[in-house]
């Protein structure tokens, strides 16, 4: 009897110490559990802030090829060209452009046909859309309305409609604002401008996602605003 009793007590003892390990392990799983729930949602605050210029950058490396040129600009001397006047804004970090080595041959490139891409990166996503948001309301100016608008506002219309005169086109993803540059000449890779749009757009969008752009071709006097869907 005294060995049952005591085999009795041992399963006892054996029984509750594995409950309280059970017990002591659930915690560590919940936490756990939160720990990961929170990276999945910081994955996705962080979406907001995504650096997309990398993706900018491919796509002018494929246009351009070995020709490429890249440059960064002063964001506190914003000059030449004119059309950088365009991303003057809080929060502004840095702007680059590319254009082709070959074009123009004698002197760097300073205007706004010289170049095929800008790239205007923000420190976060809300300043870049602030701006974004700031161009499209400048976009209801025409080219020849900015005489007799406040000083800062006339030298940004000037500066936005330098591009809808030749075409271009420009969008806000990310911490990034872009201006796609259009001419009246051919595109720099052959095929339409649509065409060309619809390039840029497959790089810094995913498949079928619809994006709001200001978009001007040759002969225009003013952006339009418009929906596009990316396709491949």
């Amino acid at each position: 009897m005294r060995i049952r009793h005591n085999i009795l007590i041992t399963m006892i003892l054996l029984l509750c110490s594995c409950n309280k390990k059970t017990e002591k392990q659930k915690p560590e799983q919940n936490s756990e559990s939160i720990i990961i729930e929170s990276k999945s949602e910081l994955k996705t605050e962080s979406e907001l802030d995504t650096d997309y210029s990398l993706f900018a950058e491919l796509f002018a490396k494929e246009v351009l090829k070995e020709n490429i040129r890249t440059q960064e600009f002063d964001v506190t001397k914003l000059e030449k060209p004119n059309h950088l006047l365009i991303f003057k804004s809080d929060g502004l970090e840095k702007i680059v452009a590319y254009s082709s080595k070959n074009y123009p041959q004698k002197s760097e490139p300073n205007y706004y046909e010289h170049f095929i891409l800008f790239v205007a990166t923000f420190d976060n996503q809300k300043n870049a859309k602030n701006t974004f948001d700031r161009i499209k309301s400048d976009s209801k100016y025409g080219l020849m309305e900015w005489n007799g608008l406040e000083k800062e506002l006339s030298e940004r219309v000037r500066s936005l409609n330098v591009g809808a005169k030749s075409g271009g086109m420009i969008t806000q993803i990310g911490k990034q604002v872009f201006s796609l540059v259009e001419t009246c000449r051919e595109t720099p890779i052959g095929g339409t401008w649509k065409d060309y749009e619809n390039k840029f757009i497959g790089f810094i969008t995913k498949n079928e996602e619809e994006i709001e752009v200001l978009n001007s071709h040759c002969g225009m006097d003013r952006y339009k605003i418009e929906k596009i869907k990316a396709s491949r």
